[in-house]
């Protein structure tokens, strides 16, 4: 991984392009595996959470915009 102070300005845009569209594919899947998990709350609960929204914001550490917005989704999803 290139520091991005070093890339042109040429191949920093590029490079930003790429980042955003590898987060948006990983954020389908982070999503469809949250659809599932949601379905096994067993599961969750074993590893001492008691609702998915904790597991996101305490074991993922994700805001609790960004857990919102993904539950949100698994939930439109399933």
């Amino acid at each position: 991984m290139a520091l991005a102070s070093s890339l042109s300005d040429h191949d920093l845009l590029a490079r930003i392009g790429v980042l955003a569209g590898n987060e948006r594919e990983a954020t389908v899947e982070l999503v469809a595996h949250l659809a599932v998990l949601d379905a096994r709350p067993a599961l969750f609960a074993a590893e001492g959470h008691g609702s998915l929204f904790t597991y996101c914001t305490e074991m993922l550490r994700l805001s609790e915009d960004a857990t919102c917005n993904r539950i949100h989704a698994a939930r439109a999803c399933r």
